[in-house]
């Protein structure tokens, strides 16, 4: 109910405005009376009400300093002047001071009933817009996590299409970058999942981004760690030489801090430098290959910036397409993607092997995941690399690579079958729990961190129905309960399981049960 205050010296003008019109039928509770100005804003400082309906000249306080009162305590209440002719001056003062309307005296029923009219639009459309700028934070703040990480993955992926809107967005997040020069550094953990350890991402990104900040710290460098394909990824930032920071972090033994920590080997790739931050997935490529050659070569540290900086412009394949394509099974997206790899690339046999290389033990590490061993991932890889290194033709490597990837292909067919209905029973779980929000393929696969092509393409094999039909049958089925209660109109049912629109869920639920939502309740309550 809106509430409502109404203030006038004269007690038969109270009486008259409180009981001559039935206030309740517009929604509208009159909560309290008062003789002036003063004792209103005392009752509206406890009360809080929606509208004030007041006089202008009344003792100890006027309506005008009523008015300015409320505003200077940030009482967003509606005030409806009630005015004679000889006081239309101060009516005017009062709309300057923010007063809604006024209304002369003799006071008509219907004139007021016109202005509290327009009040009580107002108010009820502040009230939607307040619910929706709510709603929208809670969103932001729920998903801001989230989004931070989505910003620095998209950055060291080098998926920046607006870097003005990216540079906005670091200063948003409160990331410094101008001035300073920057280099990634990503953290492999090789977990002993015989021994049943499995360590928390969120304990890892906190444990490390506090030990490089302590390492780092008398050097006053700025350092961001987030999550990104199951490692753990910092981006560097400084005045200083990358070099000596580099070496500050090797002088500290930090591999041997992080295995005396977390109980379980940690594999370190370092990148180059780059000035600019929006350059810096330069800097990640560079630290991945380290990462990746250290692992199966089984040394320290390798440094590529030679390598990588003579064949950065011939990185124009997609690895995640590539990857979601070995996912979905989709072999002749596979040969695709391998073709583009021969279109425009001047590089000699060794650039080729390195590039394969890098690929392969991309998606092996990013594909077979989950419930697989370790142990199979770096043996395949090692397997790989080994007949990679005795090839001696482009052709050659280029068969190597697709046997491999269809060789990853078949062994994620046979052994993902379990893991996949766990996935599903999680996606649909999440559904029933959604199902009255604003959900769809995309937003859930968001939410799952899938891709939306083969969360369609699992959920269609496992459910023997399309994701956007489940959720519509289930809506409807859902509508059915409500319907129940013979209460509940047809348009509030429609909101209550997700659809604003109630001409489109009326279209929906007939095209799934063959009569309209109406129709439906007329024949179930005969």
């Amino acid at each position: 109910m809106i509430k409502m205050i109404v203030v006038d010296d004269e007690v038969w003008v109270r009486e008259r405005l409180i009981h001559t019109i039935e206030w309740d039928q517009l929604g509208i509770e009159v909560v309290d009376e008062a003789n002036c100005g003063k004792e209103a804003l005392d009752k509206a400082l406890q009360v809080e009400p929606d509208i004030i309906l007041t006089d202008i000249r009344m003792p100890n306080m006027d309506g005008l300093d009523l008015i300015q009162s409320l505003r200077d305590r940030q009482i967003r209440t509606k005030v409806i002047i009630i005015s004679g002719y000889s006081d239309f001056e101060y009516a005017q003062k009062a709309l300057s001071l923010g007063a809604f309307d006024y209304i002369l005296k003799p006071v008509e029923d219907h004139d007021l009933l016109h202005v509290v009219g327009k009040c009580l639009e107002q108010i009820q459309s502040e009230k939607k817009k307040e619910e929706l700028l709510h709603k929208a934070d809670e969103q932001v703040n729920k998903r801001l996590p989230m989004l931070k990480e989505m910003l620095f993955a998209n950055l060291i992926n080098g998926r920046v299409q607006n870097e003005q809107e990216v540079l906005a967005a670091l200063s948003d997040f409160q990331v410094e970058h101008s001035n300073l020069n920057h280099f990634c550094v990503i953290f492999h953990f090789k977990e002993w999942k015989e021994d049943g350890i499995h360590l928390d991402a969120e304990f890892k990104q906190f444990v490390i981004g506090n030990l490089i900040g302590d390492i780092l710290q008398e050097l006053k460098c700025k350092t961001i760690t987030f999550i990104h394909a199951d490692e753990v990824v910092a981006i560097v930032s400084s005045d200083q030489e990358t070099e000596y920071l580099k070496h500050q972090l090797e002088s500290a033994a930090f591999s041997h801090m992080l295995y005396k920590i977390f109980g379980c080997p940690v594999e370190v790739g370092y990148g180059g430098c780059c000035s600019n931050i929006i350059d810096i997935s330069s800097s990640y490529r560079q630290a991945k290959q380290s990462l990746l050659l250290s692992g199966f070569l089984n040394q320290e540290r390798i440094t590529l910036q030679a390598i990588s900086t003579k064949t950065e412009k011939n990185k124009q394949y997609d690895i995640e397409g590539l990857v979601n394509s070995v996912k979905l099974g989709d072999k002749e997206s596979v040969v695709m993607h391998l073709d583009q790899l021969f279109v425009n690339k001047p590089m000699n046999l060794i650039e080729f092997k390195f590039i394969y290389f890098q690929i392969i033990s991309a998606i092996t590490r990013t594909v077979i995941d989950g419930n697989r061993s370790l142990d199979d991932v770096s043996r395949f890889s090692l397997q790989f690399f080994e007949l990679l290194q005795r090839s001696q033709d482009v052709g050659e490597i280029r068969q190597l690579f697709e046997e491999a990837l269809f060789k990853i292909m078949a062994y994620l067919n046979k052994t993902q079958t379990k893991k996949k209905r766990k996935v599903i029973e999680k996606i649909v779980e999440y559904m029933q729990e959604h199902y009255n929000e604003s959900i769809n393929l995309n937003t859930v696969a968001e939410a799952f961190f899938m891709n939306a092509s083969y969360l369609s393409k699992i959920f269609k094999d496992d459910m023997d129905v399309s994701f956007s039909k489940y959720v519509m049958e289930y809506r409807v089925e859902k509508a059915i309960e409500l319907m129940k209660d013979p209460t509940k109109k047809i348009y509030e049912i429609a909101s209550n399981v997700g659809y604003d629109d109630v001409q489109y869920f009326t279209k929906m639920f007939k095209a799934i049960k063959g009569v309209t939502p109406v129709q439906y309740r007329e024949n179930w309550a005969e």
